[in-house]
Protein backbone atom coordinates (compact mmCIF):
# COMPACT_ATOMS: atom_id res chain seq x y z
CA UNK A 1 0.00 0.00 0.00
CA UNK A 2 2.81 2.38 0.90
CA UNK A 3 4.35 1.86 -2.54
CA UNK A 4 1.11 2.74 -4.34
CA UNK A 5 0.37 5.76 -2.15
CA UNK A 6 3.86 7.15 -2.71
CA UNK A 7 3.65 6.50 -6.46
CA UNK A 8 0.26 8.18 -6.73
CA UNK A 9 1.44 11.19 -4.70
CA UNK A 10 4.52 11.67 -6.89
CA UNK A 11 3.17 10.76 -10.33
CA UNK A 12 -0.58 11.38 -10.36
CA UNK A 13 -1.38 14.18 -7.89
CA UNK A 14 -1.44 17.68 -9.25
CA UNK A 15 -1.00 20.96 -7.39
CA UNK A 16 -3.79 21.45 -4.89
CA UNK A 17 -4.69 17.75 -4.64
CA UNK A 18 -5.03 16.26 -1.19
CA UNK A 19 -2.89 13.35 -0.03
CA UNK A 20 -4.00 9.98 -1.43
CA UNK A 21 -5.46 7.46 0.97
CA UNK A 22 -5.55 3.69 0.87
CA UNK A 23 -8.06 1.24 2.26
CA UNK A 24 -6.96 -2.30 3.02
CA UNK A 25 -9.60 -5.00 3.17
CA UNK A 26 -8.60 -8.29 4.78
CA UNK A 27 -10.30 -11.65 5.01
CA UNK A 28 -9.25 -12.26 8.61
CA UNK A 29 -7.83 -10.43 11.62
CA UNK A 30 -4.20 -11.20 12.40
CA UNK A 31 -2.40 -8.70 14.63
CA UNK A 32 1.05 -10.11 13.89
CA UNK A 33 0.54 -9.85 10.13
CA UNK A 34 -0.70 -6.27 10.53
CA UNK A 35 2.27 -5.40 12.76
CA UNK A 36 4.77 -6.49 10.14
CA UNK A 37 2.76 -5.08 7.26
CA UNK A 38 2.44 -1.62 8.79
CA UNK A 39 5.61 -0.98 10.75
CA UNK A 40 8.09 1.61 9.49
CA UNK A 41 5.95 2.89 6.64
CA UNK A 42 6.06 6.58 5.85
CA UNK A 43 2.32 7.11 5.26
CA UNK A 44 -0.23 7.33 8.06
CA UNK A 45 -2.38 4.24 8.36
CA UNK A 46 -5.45 4.00 10.55
CA UNK A 47 -7.06 0.75 11.62
CA UNK A 48 -10.66 1.06 12.63
CA UNK A 49 -12.38 -2.27 13.14
CA UNK A 50 -12.66 -5.78 11.83
CA UNK A 51 -15.81 -7.03 10.15
CA UNK A 52 -16.66 -10.36 8.54
CA UNK A 53 -18.70 -8.70 5.80
CA UNK A 54 -18.62 -5.52 3.76
CA UNK A 55 -21.09 -2.89 4.98
CA UNK A 56 -23.77 -1.40 2.79
CA UNK A 57 -22.54 1.48 0.61
CA UNK A 58 -24.43 4.06 2.67
CA UNK A 59 -22.88 2.79 5.91
CA UNK A 60 -19.38 2.82 4.38
CA UNK A 61 -19.89 6.38 3.12
CA UNK A 62 -21.16 7.51 6.54
CA UNK A 63 -18.16 5.92 8.32
CA UNK A 64 -15.76 7.49 5.82
CA UNK A 65 -17.36 10.93 6.31
CA UNK A 66 -17.16 10.50 10.12
CA UNK A 67 -13.47 9.61 9.82
CA UNK A 68 -12.73 12.61 7.57
CA UNK A 69 -14.66 14.99 9.85
CA UNK A 70 -12.76 13.67 12.87
CA UNK A 71 -9.40 14.06 11.12
CA UNK A 72 -10.26 17.61 10.07
CA UNK A 73 -11.33 18.49 13.62
CA UNK A 74 -8.11 17.01 15.02
CA UNK A 75 -6.04 18.96 12.51
CA UNK A 76 -7.92 22.15 13.41
CA UNK A 77 -7.29 21.53 17.12
CA UNK A 78 -3.57 20.94 16.49
CA UNK A 79 -3.42 24.15 14.48
CA UNK A 80 -5.12 26.12 17.25
CA UNK A 81 -2.85 24.69 19.97
CA UNK A 82 0.30 25.51 17.96
CA UNK A 83 -0.96 29.09 17.50
CA UNK A 84 -1.21 29.59 21.26
CA UNK A 85 2.29 28.28 22.02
Amino acid sequence: MNFYLNYYREEMNTEGDTEPIGIVLGAYQDKLVMQYALQNITNQVFVSRYQLYLPEREQLEAEFRRFIDGAEAEQSNESKSSDTV
